[in-house]
């Protein structure tokens, strides 16, 4: 495993990409442009499907595009940075769970907070984990929650 300077790991991928019609697909919330463009690329390498938006704005934009369509929640997974300049992806979290948004959301913090880790499993957050980012637990917590919303049982198991 090799370390960037932007604080990712990154391995070479191993893993087959996700079959065509499996692909996962996963909206990206980063402000740091760099680390949006690695995590993207990683999680392109599995074959999914990746769209990136720069903040938390961006989110809620998405998130009014999608809920005024009748087509539904076209991703199966949000990763997002929590710490955002403009609105937190907490901010985000606790206003989409109120309108009862159902995609299940990965965040990324470089914050060891303890409050901000129970505020955001309180909000139904899949997965809070830490940066530098672990390729292999983004890889998992991304993969177990997307099965999670796939078979109708939002995880709200919430590994650090």
């Amino acid at each position: 495993m090799r370390t960037y300077r932007l604080g990712v790991d990154v391995p070479v991928p191993m893993d087959e990409p996700a079959a065509a019609g499996n692909a996962l697909r996963v909206l990206l919330v980063e402000d740091d442009d760099d680390q949006r463009h690695l995590i993207a690329w990683m999680l392109r390498s599995q074959g999914w499907e990746v769209l990136e938006a720069a903040s938390g704005v961006d989110l809620l934009g998405w998130i009014g595009k999608i809920t005024s369509t009748p087509m539904g929640a076209p991703f199966d997974v949000i990763v997002s940075d929590v710490n955002m300049p403009d609105l937190s992806a907490l901010e985000v979290l606790s206003g989409w769970r109120y309108g009862a948004w159902p995609t299940p959301i990965v965040l990324v913090t470089a914050s060891d907070e303890a409050t901000m880790r129970s505020e955001a499993r309180a909000l139904g957050a899949s997965a809070v984990l830490a940066k530098p980012i672990e390729w292999d637990r983004l890889r998992h917590a991304v993969e177990q929650a997307a099965a999670g919303r796939r078979s109708g049982n939002a995880s709200r198991e919430c590994p650090t």
